[in-house]
């Protein structure tokens, strides 16, 4: 019996456990649909496991109504798109509570951080109170609330080293709260109108947009509101800061209506009474920043004495400067401070963030490097850098296969996609396609070199990562402008299978990703053992569960979510050390009915598969069934398929070709078929005359001229090429399942939507190509049908089983009240095979072979 091999690496605690300290991976999903494993964000954080493990949680889109309180340590919110993944509630300072108490303005946000190392990126957090409509409301009103402070985010006092990026934080009075601790938010947007920016902790807000609101209740000429309102300790060197921002305005805010800031000394206890706390001397600072017209500099803040007088304090009396302020807000005027090249000094991040480093985004001094494996690959080859916020990062490999590029800046993970630019696309063969694969680097290391190595195994790896988010493999991932989130189980699943193969083959056990360069030479004795080919999402049979494969050509066709590498002996050297040694072997190219299926699909067989094992023990010949689930005679050349053939085969051997299932899927014979399937499958028949048919300047899409490609491969390697005409499928003249089998097989069909460009009969074509070319033929079309309606029991022959009997079939096709006309059960491969058999006797061109097969 064939063992079945699973290639993948788990993660050892011992070599990442520090390391994953900061995996980016979710572990929980929050869908309000309830297609996760939660509907609330709350429930979600609620649920994060005892201790200070990263704890991950991505949230899919909609608008979740929740005041959210974080006080687990290490909690990473992931949103699935920053302006439609929104957490939001209406609450304002003045809203009374279920006892009858107004919430205060801390009680009024919409999230509490009051934890440690707390993330959040691509989300909104607003505060939905509508401060436009109480506004409006007459002053007599009471309903109007007259504290309208409603904060979106508060960072608590005993908060710290929170980060931020590409969120939105949303509302009009105080929309973020800086109680304490160092806060970090990059390319985000903050909108609000009064103090929107306040608090007594520090904050650096780094190539993001502040947006100053409109409103309608402020006379023309009056300050409409006050970006920034810092209550800074004296002790404390750093409060808000600002470095290469956009200070924005919504529609229709007039000139000169917003200030940069103004001092806030909260009323504060003290021993000898209540007032304005005269040791908060507000640190605001803007760097580099562009400032449109609504800025006018800075205002003055009042504040109650010790005997409860208002009191003014001034922006000349706080530490408020800028520096290279550009627009029309940004115009230098007497009252507006500006560092010096001695302050300037000072204002470096981890200066201001007193030695930490944030990690969501990578250090100036990060770099990728890594090497490039694979059979085919030519280079150089580009490589593309993809990050989870949109960031990419361009290069190429050397002739060697080794790159290397700056990451500083991007958010991990980051995807690696590499394509050697030797075919037209990574994705479409209706062209010769290109030799592409990729790679997850998760982890990742700040102001250091990370390896991201690129093999077949990561590309499997992206692979069952992108299926489980819904995208149909790598190539298809690699074409977003943002990633999605991705799974920390599947990831660790998909690493798994790889490590598990690992400890039967090497004695080392490397990270397809990461692995040492004393790794190299394991790794690439592996990958030149791997036949590693994309596939495509399709409507194609079984190859809509294709991604990749492996040395045997085996479709992955498995009940597990996560594909895997198959082997069919011992190891996959021992596969490639028996094709060596056998004298004579028997090339297989074609389409499903003649491919590898695994045993969860028992008893559907190729007849591929069924001679192979006929010929299992044989002393000198040796099948190798390159046929593959899915593909026509053209996407098998086109997406490289027959190119694993080309350094296996040498003078003698047989070449079997096998075509016409699928070259029929074209506009014309199924009005479902997909864009993808009609550009890579679709050839025409030759006509009634036998001449070919295909549009102008593009014979590639005749059938004969596919045909005709193998031979010429034939010939260059000097095989010996035989055609076969399909098998047929078990439908009447009415195309019903059943008996007799229609003898016309495999001509063009029309739809009623859109005709057939061209008309004939792929099984006619095949028969003039042979004739042509003067190549044995087998057909094996008529003598199946012959052997079918004498049989009877079509049932048997082809795939219609019983459930009960073989349980994958439930509610799928081929069972008995959903058969499969096409695809062959044991039986009926073995009738084919038989047929083979005896049609290579017959032929006197194959006298040779037939010997053989004595």
């Amino acid at each position: 019996m064939n063992r079945l091999s699973q290639l993948a690496s788990a993660i050892s605690t011992l070599v990442y456990g520090c390391a994953l300290m900061a995996q980016p991976l979710y572990h929980v999903v929050v869908d309000q649909s309830g297609n996760g494993d939660f509907t609330s964000i709350q429930a979600a954080i609620n649920h994060a496991p005892v201790g200070d493990s990263p704890y991950v949680v991505y949230i899919r889109n909609g608008v979740y109504q929740e005041k959210l309180s974080i006080d687990r340590h290490h909690v990473y919110l992931i949103g699935e798109d920053r302006d439609r993944t929104i957490i939001t509630a209406t609450t304002a300072n003045g809203t009374l509570d279920d006892q009858g108490k107004k919430f205060g303005t801390s009680g009024s946000r919409t999230v509490l951080i009051n934890a440690h190392d707390f993330k959040a990126r691509s989300l909104t957090i607003e505060n939905g109170f509508d401060f436009i409509a109480n506004q409006a409301k007459r002053d007599d009103d009471p309903s109007k609330l007259r504290d309208t402070q409603a904060v979106a985010l508060l960072i608590a006092k005993n908060a710290d080293r929170a980060q931020f990026k590409n969120v939105s934080l949303k509302s009009y009075q105080d929309t973020l709260y800086l109680r304490g601790g160092r806060t970090v938010f990059e390319q985000s947007q903050i909108s609000g109108t009064i103090d929107f920016i306040f608090g007594h902790g520090t904050g650096l807000f780094i190539n993001s947009d502040i947006i100053a609101r409109n409103r309608k209740d402020v006379e023309h000429g009056n300050s409409y509101g006050y970006i920034t309102a810092p209550a800074t300790n004296i002790d404390q060197p750093f409060g808000l800061v600002f470095k290469d921002c956009r200070l924005k305005k919504e529609t229709d805010v007039p000139a000169k209506s917003y200030a940069l800031g103004r001092p806030w000394h909260p009323t504060t206890t003290f021993s000898d009474g209540r007032y304005a706390d005269p040791n908060a001397v507000g640190h605001a600072v803007f760097i580099n920043c562009e400032m449109d017209d609504h800025i006018y500099g800075w205002d003055k803040m009042s504040g109650k004495d010790i005997d409860q007088q208002t009191i003014w304090f001034y922006p000349e009396d706080s530490r408020f400067w800028e520096f290279s302020s550009r627009g029309i807000g940004g115009r230098v005027e007497d009252k507006r401070p500006q560092l010096n090249k001695e302050m300037r000094q000072h204002y470096r991040p981890t200066t201001i963030l007193s030695g930490w480093q944030p990690t969501l985004s990578l250090g100036e001094q990060s770099q990728l490097a890594g090497e490039v494996l694979h059979r085919q690959i030519q280079f150089p080859a580009l490589v593309t850098i993809q990050d989870s916020i949109g960031q990419t990062a361009v290069t190429q490999t050397n002739l060697q296969g080794h790159y290397r590029v700056s990451i500083a800046g991007m958010t991990p993970p980051l995807l690696v996609s590499v394509d050697d630019q030797s075919g037209e696309s990574c994705l479409y063969s209706d062209q010769k396609r290109s030799v592409c694969l990729s790679a997850l680097v998760v982890e990742t290391q700040s102001n250091q070199t990370t390896r991201g190595h690129v093999n077949p195994f990561s590309d499997l790896i992206v692979s069952n990562l992108a299926i489980h988010e819904g995208i149909d493999g790598p190539a298809l991932l690699g074409q977003r402008s943002v990633l999605p989130a991705f799974s920390y189980s599947v990831w660790l699943k998909a690493n798994q299978h790889f490590r598990q193969q690992m400890l039967g083959l090497v004695e080392s056990q490397p990270d397809p990703v990461s692995y040492l360069p004393s790794d190299h030479a394991v790794m690439n004795t592996l990958i030149q053992q791997v036949v590693h080919n994309r596939g495509y999402n399709t409507t194609t049979g079984q190859a809509s569960s294709v991604y990749l494969t492996d040395l045997s050509f085996r479709p992955i066709i498995d009940l597990s979510p996560i594909s895997q590498y198959l082997s069919t002996a011992t190891s996959l050297a021992d596969r490639a050390e028996r094709i060596e040694k056998a004298s004579t072997r028997l090339f297989i190219v074609g389409d499903s009915t003649a491919a590898h299926y695994e045993p969860e699909v028992y008893p559907r067989m190729g007849w591929g598969q069924v001679l192979a094992e006929r010929l299992e023990d044989h002393q000198t010949l040796m099948v190798v069934n390159a046929a593959r689930s899915g593909r026509s005679s053209r996407d098998f050349i086109n997406g490289r398929w027959l190119d694993y053939l080309d350094p296996m085969v040498r003078k003698g051997d047989y070449l079997l070709i096998q075509f016409g299932h699928n070259d029929a899927k074209c506009n014309g014979a199924d009005i479902s078929r997909g864009a993808i399937d009609v550009a890579n499958l679709c050839t025409y028949p030759n006509d009634q005359q036998g001449q070919l048919q295909a549009p102008d300047g593009a014979e590639e899409y005749s059938f004969q001229y596919s045909l005709q490609r193998y031979l010429t491969f034939a010939q260059r390697h000097q095989l010996q090429a035989i055609l076969l005409t399909s098998v047929p499928r078990a439908r009447d003249i009415k195309n019903q399942p059943g008996l007799p089998i229609n003898p016309r097989q495999h001509e063009t069909r029309q739809n009623k939507q859109q005709g057939y460009q061209y008309v004939g009969s792929y099984y006619q074509t095949v028969l003039d190509t042979a004739k042509k070319e003067q190549v044995p033929l087998l057909d094996i079309q008529q003598r199946m049908i012959t052997a079918a309606n004498e049989y009877g029991d079509w049932r048997s022959l082809w795939l219609a089983v019983d459930p009960e009997h073989y349980p994958y079939y439930r509610e799928r096709t081929g069972s008995l009240s959903k058969p499969d006309t096409t695809h062959f059960q044991r039986q009926g491969a073995e009738m084919v095979v038989e047929i083979v058999l005896d049609e290579i006797r017959r032929h006197p061109q194959l006298t040779l072979l037939a010997e053989q097969l004595q």
